[in-house]
């Protein structure tokens, strides 16, 4: 027969208080900024109305290629993936 041993009891741990950060002083800077009002571009650098929507049509002809091959990858991705869970 085992006989039980006295135990000191022993006070519930304590818990470490955290430290209040103090409110730092905040200095207070203003600039002045000198806002210039928006300029029109001359008339020299302005493309013309045909120049614009040919540019408009030969970036549209980029997006629908890059949309193609994005289809075209996502598709072999997609069979790659299948072989896989069959």
């Amino acid at each position: 027969m085992t006989v039980a041993t006295a135990t000191k009891p022993t006070a519930p741990r304590k818990r470490r208080a955290r430290k209040v950060a103090a409110p730092k002083a905040v200095k207070v800077t203003t600039k002045t900024v000198k806002v210039s009002a928006p300029r029109r571009p001359s008339a020299a650098k302005l493309i013309s109305p045909n120049r614009y929507w040919s540019d408009v049509k030969t970036r549209w002809a980029i997006h629908n290629y890059e949309i193609t091959m994005l289809v075209a990858d996502l598709t072999k991705l997609n069979k790659y993936v299948r072989q896989f869970t069959k």
